[in-house]
């Protein structure tokens, strides 16, 4: 059963990737109001894509970390940098089996490359800070000798 703090940390993990997004388009939005339906639905699908992966790594992870009774820091920073990793290492051979072609990758942007590398440590470090942010709200003790979930039992 999912607590009220682990549905509160799942809804603030991504805070991270929304909130410099969601400052960078309305600066955007300032200056082309006749565009700005374009704009919002790009932030709507920026919003969903980063909810989306929050909790394709971030739930499994707690999951598999709370089943184990882990509960430390260092077991979640941890668990989500494998999953990330694994999932951009996927993605990354999968381009190199089946690259995509010129009219799908105008730019020709591979994550095998160092721009790749550099997107991939990006990417790293916001899911760093949105299991950070999960952990302190939903895992981190609370008081002496208290786990958030008797802690969430005793309120």
């Amino acid at each position: 059963m999912l607590l009220k703090r682990e549905a509160m940390g799942f809804a603030l993990a991504p805070l991270p990737i929304v909130a410099p997004f969601t400052l960078m388009f309305g600066v955007i939005l300032l200056d082309r109001p006749s565009d700005s339906a374009s704009v919002v639905e790009a932030w709507l699908q920026l919003i969903l894509a980063s909810y989306g992966v929050a909790l394709l790594i971030g739930v499994p992870v707690h999951f598999a970390l709370k089943r184990i009774g882990r509960r430390s820091l260092r077991a979640y920073l941890g668990a989500t940098t494998l999953g990330v990793a694994s999932i951009v290492g996927g993605m990354g051979l999968l381009q190199l089996l089946l690259p995509p072609s010129a009219e799908q990758n105008p730019f020709g942007f591979v994550l095998v490359s160092r721009a790749g590398m550099a997107a991939m440590l990006g990417f790293e470090g916001l899911a760093l800070v949105g299991a950070w942010i999960f952990w302190c709200v939903s895992v981190r003790q609370q008081g002496k000798g208290k786990t958030a979930s008797n802690f969430a039992a005793s309120a």
